[in-house]
């Protein structure tokens, strides 16, 4: 019920990217080897052994098309996750780390300078990257494409005529990414570049401003998000974490239950509404006979 309540009351409404707005499922577009003598089906091998430990939607795209090339395993000892950011695990002699640019270059200090044009092409044609790093040196980048849920921009529009003035994304993608993804959605406005741990900032910032926030998301790293917002709601695929922090979780694995509940939201308080001045009047009226 309170969750109806704040429904009803929504202006803003927050996604995060990738098993919302896109589907959770990806597609590897490009293996690129970095290291000299690294060949491109060895990066995959390597990658993939280690992804294969991980339930995030990148590592699964990288494992499955490791397993349809018959791509053999890379023994490496006990993987190390960072959440938001990348898995770490020792390979023979070689500390292999797998994740983020931010991960990569902003937190290990790992230059990836030398593909700066390869990275920045890519990003352009709407690829995301996942960094890959031998100790200290970089071994390669593997991109990825996702793709809109085809009721993206048909929900937004019907969200809009339901009364919600401000839709926002949020990704831990480029700006140039981020803007090829939004283009045509009707967006707002798009944080790009967000990393996992500021996702619940940008909603804090919002509620700051006097919005009324409803944060939809599916990952580990959008359960403090989901808490800040006045409504979480999670995708029914989501994280357990996500599942659990919420306060609504579709059933669905479609946007459309986003429309759903904002008209039953609406339609609740509404009755609640006429029920109250339907009980005050013949109330009133029964004391004034009195």
């Amino acid at each position: 019920g309170q969750m109806l309540e704040r429904l009803a009351a929504v202006d803003t409404v927050v996604f995060d990217k990738t098993g919302t707005l896109t589907r959770a499922s990806l597609e590897v577009t490009d293996v690129l080897p970095l290291a000299a003598g690294l060949a491109a089906d060895a990066l995959l091998a390597l990658v993939a052994s280690v992804a294969e430990h991980s339930t995030h939607p990148v590592a699964d795209a990288v494992v499955q098309l490791a397993r349809r090339r018959g791509l053999g395993h890379v023994h490496h000892e006990a993987v190390d996750f960072i959440v938001g950011h990348g898995l770490a695990a020792q390979v023979g002699d070689t500390l292999v780390r797998i994740g983020s640019r931010h991960y990569l270059e902003g937190d290990e200090g790992i230059a990836f300078t030398a593909a700066h044009a390869g990275i920045e092409a890519l990003g352009a044609a709407g690829k995301s990257l996942l960094y890959v790093s031998r100790d200290r040196e970089p071994a390669g980048l593997i991109a990825l494409r996702d793709r809109l849920r085809p009721e993206a921009a048909r929900v937004l529009a019907r969200l809009r005529r339901l009364g919600v003035g401000t839709l926002v994304m949020i990704t831990g993608d480029q700006r140039a990414r981020a803007e090829a993804t939004a283009a045509g959605l009707g967006l707002d406005r798009v944080v790009p570049d967000c990393h996992p741990e500021d996702k619940a900032h940008v909603v804090e910032a919002l509620r700051a401003e006097g919005r009324c926030v409803a944060f939809v998301g599916d990952g580990v790293n959008d359960g403090p998000a989901l808490m800040a917002a006045d409504v979480g709601i999670a995708m029914p695929r989501a994280a357990d974490i996500a599942r659990a922090t919420a306060g609504i979780v579709l059933l669905e694995d479609r946007l459309d239950g986003l429309c759903r509940l904002r008209e039953r939201a609406l339609a609740t308080l509404a009755l609640i509404e006429s029920n109250y001045r339907t009980a005050v009047a013949a109330n009133g009226a029964i004391l004034a006979a009195a």
